[in-house]
């Protein structure tokens, strides 16, 4: 009889469930170890133990059983995604990345739709955390935090998304795209075309988000010395973030049957972009020959529209990536320093923006007296040279 393989000896049969012991057997390790893997805890574990851990657990295709999980640790492997909601198309792109992110570290994800409400963010985060929930992650980028203070005091790991920290004391992290920088970007881009008048259209100013991109935008006109104006909307409803269009596009309309035009367009979000853009057709409008506009995001929808639309990239994949990370370091270090992480935007050009019409005309013009200029004869050039 042939030996059995070394790497085989220690697998279950292939009707037996694989087992935490199993595991821990197959890849050397202790099975405390391998409980660490699987609630999250490798921040301080050696890279080949991890790897080894991972190994096995494929190999064995290993499935903890979350009941006897929480009834050992009254936890679960589970994190909450408190979004405003998925009917804006960014936080359903991002709890898509959450999601991958937490799946890849044997976590699943809950998913409540807070409409940017305080004290429903407070009750699913109860919700959740009385039925083992120990971490949550909160893209209202809300600009009053008050009511995160009785989840973290209760042992919640709590991470702010799109969001950065002023002066919080409380023991949380923070993962977000610089908002200002982003305001910032679409307003030079115009500008570097020649616009010398903006107008910025945003929903009400709930979020500190919203707050620090028009801030941007504002900043870059001033120094610039260019005209410039921001439309703020009211809040259409308590749940705006399915009307985020309808917003650029009243604003649009408004302005325009006003007979106040400008240039230069940004919008606070791609998906304001989007209504912006139709009501500048409906107002009679080419982009970009009459007007450009600029977004925020880099949503997939921003390629499908006619024109393409330019925008401000925020790199929502890593983001998620790494706001999954710290919300699983938090929940083994609960009275840990708060932490930061800020990811720069990114300029993506594409058909939406383009040099001014007053500037297109002024090429035009200076491209045809070139172009009428009588060509210098040769007597006429040889005799400029005797000159010299």
């Amino acid at each position: 009889m042939s030996p059995t393989p070394a790497s085989s000896a220690n697998k279950p049969s292939a009707t037996a469930v694989a087992t935490i012991h199993d595991v821990a057997e197959l890849a050397g390790v202790s099975v405390s170890t391998v409980s660490n893997v699987l609630n999250g805890r490798e921040s301080r574990m050696r890279e080949g133990t991890l790897l080894r851990v991972r190994q096995a657990i494929s190999e064995l295709g290993f499935r903890p059983n979350p009941s006897a999980r929480q009834l050992k640790t009254g936890h679960m492997p589970m994190l909450g995604l408190l979004v405003p909601s998925i009917a804006n198309p960014f936080f359903g792109t991002l709890a898509r990345w959450v999601e991958a992110a937490a799946l890849e570290r044997g976590f699943g994800v809950v998913l409540c739709n807070t409409q940017r409400d305080p004290v429903r963010e407070l009750a699913y985060a109860q919700a959740l955390q009385a039925q083992g929930v120990r971490g949550v992650i909160i893209g209202s980028a809300l600009q009053a935090q008050q009511h995160l203070e009785p989840m973290i005091a209760s042992g919640m790991a709590v991470l702010g998304f799109d969001r950065t920290s002023e002066s919080n004391s409380q023991p949380m992290d923070f993962v977000s795209m610089d908002n200002r920088r982003a305001g910032a970007v679409a307003a030079e881009h115009l500008i570097s075309l020649g616009h010398r008048s903006l107008v910025y259209v945003t929903p009400a100013l709930r979020s500190q988000n919203r707050e620090a991109r028009l801030a941007g935008v504002r900043a870059a006109c001033e120094q610039a010395g260019v005209a410039f104006e921001a439309h703020v909307g009211l809040p259409q409803s308590a749940y705006e973030e399915g009307e985020m269009a309808e917003v650029g596009r009243a604003a649009v309309l408004e302005r325009c049957r006003a007979g106040q035009t400008v240039s230069g367009w940004v919008g606070m979000n791609d998906m304001v972009a989007l209504g912006m853009l139709a009501g500048l057709h409906e107002s009679g409008l080419r982009v970009p020959t009459d007007v450009s506009l600029v977004g925020i995001d880099d949503l997939y929808l921003s390629r499908c529209l006619f024109p393409t639309l330019s925008t401000v990239r925020q790199p929502l994949r890593e983001m998620a990536e790494a706001a999954v990370e710290r919300v699983l370091t938090r929940m083994s270090e609960l009275r840990a320093r708060s932490h930061q992480l800020v990811f720069m935007p990114a300029l993506v050009q594409r058909e939406s923006s383009a040099p001014p019409p007053a500037v297109t005309a002024a090429a035009a013009v200076a491209a045809t007296a070139v172009a009428a200029a009588p060509a210098p004869t040769r007597g006429a050039a040889a005799a400029k040279r005797q000159r010299r």
